[in-house]
């Protein structure tokens, strides 16, 4: 008698084994394994990748599809695409939990083209993860050798992880809805422009509504979440910039004529033939300014992480192109690219308005860990005055920026702060103190 194999097993049988599979590397290797269970599985690809994704991605999965579904919605030029994908992306609990059917629903994925996308998304978020856990930037009171030698790597707990995969999210979507397109070509026309964004196309009425709608419906800790993302991204870049200004001083010197009687013309990169020209614009046209790249890091990082994981995994020509087209120098381009005014946050909107009570600290105790500040955060914003204060009232809504971000205060359990002995009264009300290491 033949030994029964998986491949007798009934169709139906083959399917709901299928459907079981937790990850995408078994499913692949079953379904290559024999043309029986091929078959099968082209009769549920869809459900059986849709399984796999909601499984990866988890209570972000909604946070995910916003990331990928508001890719090219730039509220400037798609205002009501976008405030659709922003309501419905801060409704997406309420939309599932009261069953409401929604003309973009949040919880269903819609093709295969979307369940691709969020399993790249997946890869490029754990990606930066484990950058993070290798090489996160080092707090200013921790020594150098300590940070290197008996901190890294992190080996994040799963509370952090999630913040930071909350925050990636919420950064590609902020790349995708407020930031400026990427640039792939240069025009005559804005080789002489800087980089605008939305508000400069915009208007202040503009990203006010938008800021509302976006920063108005997350806790105020998951917007500093966000800005430790981003001020880590802003120190990915250097061995890309000493890269290309090796790579453009040698392309003028190969190029470039020697004769004494044009030397005025070799520093200027328009005057080299256009097979091999690379794309300038007037902040950066000669060799002159290329040192001027090291001050592209804020604009960069605002494009997002999907943006970010591109560049550092391009060859040397595509990164000189991607910096080169997309790079501004101005040092207001920071996250946000407006200054977020208190009054675009507060008072919060749904689902961030269930924390705008007087007893907070009570509601949080009752919260998950992943719903909850961090140390880190609550000692450098609330400040109560009086016990009646609500905590809109009480807290520091905006401060600090990018000196404290870059060191993740926003992202690291109690205990990890707690064990570092971290300072973290120091930095409240936008103060950079200073340390001695």
């Amino acid at each position: 008698m033949a030994k029964p194999t998986l491949e007798g097993l009934p169709t139906e049988l083959l399917i709901l084994i299928l459907l079981e599979i937790p990850d995408l590397v078994s499913l692949k290797s079953i379904v290559l394994s024999s043309p029986i269970f091929h078959q099968a599985y082209l009769t549920v690809r869809l459900e059986a990748l849709s399984g796999i994704v909601k499984d990866q991605w988890g209570v972000l999965l909604g946070d995910a599809i916003a990331a990928t579904r508001s890719r090219g919605l730039q509220f400037a030029n798609h205002k009501q695409e976008a405030i659709a994908i922003l309501d419905t992306w801060r409704r997406k609990e309420e939309i599932r939990d009261l069953a409401l059917g929604s003309s973009i629903p949040i919880d269903e994925l819609n093709n295969l083209e979307e369940i691709f996308n969020l399993f790249y998304l997946h890869k490029v978020f754990h990606f930066f993860l484990q950058e993070y856990d290798m090489k996160a930037p080092r707090p200013p009171w921790i020594s150098n050798d300590q940070w290197e030698h008996s901190i890294l790597p992190m080996n994040l707990s799963d509370t952090e992880k999630h913040r930071f995969i909350r925050a990636l999210c919420r950064l590609q979507i902020y790349a995708n809805v407020f930031s400026e397109y990427e640039h792939t070509t240069m025009t005559a026309e804005n080789k002489w422009n800087s980089w605008g964004g939305c508000g400069k196309n915009g208007s202040h009425h503009l990203y006010k509504e938008g800021y509302r709608l976006f920063f108005g419906a997350m806790p105020p800790w998951e917007f500093q979440e966000i800005g430790c993302l981003w001020a880590f991204f802003t120190t990915m870049f250097d061995h890309i910039y000493k890269e290309i200004s090796v790579g453009l001083h040698d392309l003028v010197e190969k190029h470039m004529t020697t004769d004494p009687e044009y030397a005025w013309q070799r520093p200027y990169f328009e005057l080299l033939p256009d097979d091999i020209m690379p794309p300038w614009w007037n902040g950066v046209d000669r060799l002159s300014n290329v040192e001027l790249i090291w001050k592209f890091s804020n604009s960069l990082a605002l494009l997002g992480p999907d943006f970010v994981y591109r560049l550092l995994h391009g060859t040397p020509l595509i990164q000189r192109d991607m910096v080169m087209l997309n790079g501004n120098e101005d040092l207001l381009r920071i996250f946000p690219d407006m200054y977020l005014q208190e009054e675009w946050m507060v008072p919060f909107i749904y689902p961030a308005d269930r924390h705008a009570v007087q007893d907070y600290e009570q509601l949080w105790s009752t919260l998950p860990s992943i719903e909850q500040p961090n140390l880190g955060w609550k000692q450098v914003h609330v400040m109560p005055e009086t016990p009646e204060q609500t905590f809109e009232e009480a807290i520091d809504v905006e401060c600090p920026r990018k000196s404290v971000w870059r060191w993740g205060y926003a992202i690291f359990d109690d205990e990890r702060l707690t064990a570092w002995k971290a300072p973290l009264m120091e930095f409240r009300l936008g103060n950079e103190p200073e340390f001695a290491v």
